[in-house]
């Protein structure tokens, strides 16, 4: 079987051990490059995917190559990630936080909102699946968020970001 059969069998076996859309495509040479949203941390895709080679001879042909896995962020993610940690009392204290060194430097709030976003972030970084709701009591922060990440432009367009989202915690 050639490499990019292995590829998409490999593909289909990370998908369904993690229960999420896992793809594996060609970069250039040796370097591949595994992408998925949401499901486990990149840690826990490195142990799985370095077991599946281990462990099956249907992918020998990928054994050799540089597997890059990136898993991208959603504004879903970042989001169920914001709710939990509002629900969980620690957003409350890193929003003062982050206000303090703002208004300490002298800041502005455009600031203060790219600081939420960062931290709100390495929550995700640090989180599995986190596009999941951590509780049922998060979901309409989740939803209230997801529609503030999104703007209707003058010309008729929108306009879609998560910096959106920051700044509605923000304002509440």
């Amino acid at each position: 079987m050639n490499r990019t059969r292995q590829a998409i069998h490999l593909a289909r076996h990370l998908s369904q051990l993690t229960a999420v859309r896992v793809e594996i495509a060609h970069d250039s040479g040796a370097r591949w490059s595994l992408q998925w949203q949401d499901g486990p941390r990149r840690e826990e895709m490195r142990a799985h995917l370095e077991a599946a080679l281990a462990a099956d001879d249907r992918y020998t042909a990928m054994r050799d190559r540089t597997i890059h896995c990136f898993r991208s962020q959603t504004r879903q993610a970042w989001a169920a990630r914001a709710a939990a940690a509002r629900r969980e009392g620690i957003l409350s204290s890193a929003i003062a936080d982050i206000a303090d060194v703002a208004v300490h430097k002298g800041g502005q709030e455009s600031d203060e909102a790219n600081a939420l976003w960062r931290y709100v972030r390495e929550l995700w970084e640090n989180a599995s699946y986190p596009e999941r709701a951590s509780a049922p009591e998060d979901v309409p922060l989740i939803e209230q968020l997801v529609v503030a990440s999104t703007r209707e432009l003058p010309s008729g367009g929108h306009t879609i970001s998560e910096l959106y989202m920051a700044q509605a915690l923000l304002a509440q």
